[in-house]
């Protein structure tokens, strides 16, 4: 035999040279999105061989950013409970820090600091950059037709987006909106990637809005009586779809609007759970929006071959078994991130109540309820903490 040939050194360089083709044909073959990453990680030659944005790869089961302390922590570890393979990955993600995380859509996460508002992949660590607040907006077509600089947002003023949502990937869709929903003087308002400045749907929250929702474009947004309004983004108009409470607690913490994987209107109820007056945890109803006659919110016990997962007040979406390869459990119901109180030492100050968090599994046919995983940590309660949200980890 050649001792060329039978050189270990010399056998392990030439798989750097195998022809790109043949590379591009493996790579084509991973399924996984952390294969696919250490597989062009090998080195330089599979690297470039090997698309940063394939398109082959399937939706993946989300991921659950843990809480980690927002302020005072130079840490930029984030870490994310993989549904999947039931691990923890840790991800050094410096452009989070200083960061406000606002939302979770198509893979990215929206940041805001004070008045600047981005948007970050944290797979591929890309940014885009979105209009900061403090330039002067643009009306859209039911916000009034003229904007003097009162309605510029002061750079001083503290504008808490209380969630944000995409309306498709901006790697492959140019037409991307962001849609967010604040504590400002802009109620509704939403800017597409480019854009020098804002659009504002709604200047005041007349609704008490506590939710919104997009599809196909509309925009949907949920008010404290359980009561939608439908925004045509089109032809500029607001329509009052009504949705008469029925069963509907309208003193529970919070509704959530998530789109149905059919296309229905979904409302997920949050109700609180108290033993002896403390709070240990929060269950959950799902309604569904008839169109029959007056429109109204009906209970429903199946969703079909969906699971909805939860996290947080304004993370919500679903997903579908014909998009992804589910577990066993992902079939009608609902994947949440369970949080319980707990007070370690009752003669301390409020400093001593904790967040116990784990996954939790709801079936909706009949309502049991069992631990996905076990304690994934415990973090002190206050505001200064990033709360949990769930990422569909993406490359695009």
């Amino acid at each position: 035999m050649d001792s060329q040939q039978s050189n270990p050194a010399t056998m392990g360089r030439d798989w750097q040279h195998l022809p790109p083709e043949l590379l591009q044909v493996i790579g084509k073959k991973v399924t996984s999105l952390a294969v696919y990453i250490r597989f062009r990680a090998v080195c330089r030659p599979w690297q470039s061989s090997c698309s940063l944005r394939p398109d082959h790869l399937p939706v993946k089961l989300p991921w659950l950013m843990l809480p980690y302390p927002s302020v005072g922590n130079n840490d930029s570890t984030r870490r994310f409970y993989d549904l999947a393979t039931s691990k923890i990955h840790e991800l050094d993600l410096p452009e989070t820090h200083g960061m406000s995380i606002r939302g979770s859509s198509h893979g990215w996460l929206v940041l805001q600091k004070r008045q600047v508002v981005s948007l970050f992949n944290p797979i591929t660590r890309a940014t885009i950059s979105l209009p900061p607040f403090s330039g002067r907006p643009t009306a859209f077509g039911i916000a009034p037709a003229t904007l003097d600089g009162s309605d510029a947002i002061n750079p001083t003023d503290n504008v808490m987006v209380r969630k944000a949502i995409l309306t498709s990937s901006p790697v492959l869709d140019p037409s991307c909106k962001v849609f967010v929903f604040t504590n400002s003087t802009w109620c509704l308002a939403f800017c597409k990637i480019g854009d020098k400045c804002w659009t504002v749907i709604e200047f005041e929250d007349d609704w008490g809005i506590c939710d919104i929702m997009y599809r196909n474009d509309f925009l949907y947004a949920i008010d404290c009586l359980a009561t939608v309004i439908m925004y045509n983004l089109n032809n500029p108009s607001r329509t009052l779809l009504g949705g008469e409470a029925g069963s509907i607690n309208l003193f529970c913490v919070h509704h959530r609007l998530v789109e149905g994987v059919s296309g229905d209107i979904l409302l997920i109820e949050d109700i609180p759970i108290y033993v002896n007056e403390d709070f240990k945890e929060t269950k959950h109803k799902v309604y569904k929006l008839s169109n029959d006659g007056e429109p109204k919110w009906i209970e429903v016990i199946d969703v079909g071959q969906n699971v909805l997962f939860l996290s947080g007040k304004y993370n919500a979406f679903s997903l579908s078994r014909a998009n992804l390869q589910l577990p066993e459990w992902g079939l009608n119901c609902l994947c949440y991130d369970s949080v319980r109180t707990e007070q370690r030492n009752r003669q301390e100050s409020c400093g001593s109540w904790y967040y116990n968090h784990n996954i939790k599994l709801a079936r909706l046919d009949d309502g049991n309820v069992t631990d996905i995983t076990g304690d994934l940590g415990s973090f002190q309660k206050n505001e200064l903490w990033q709360r949990s949200l769930w990422l569909t980890p993406s490359l695009l």
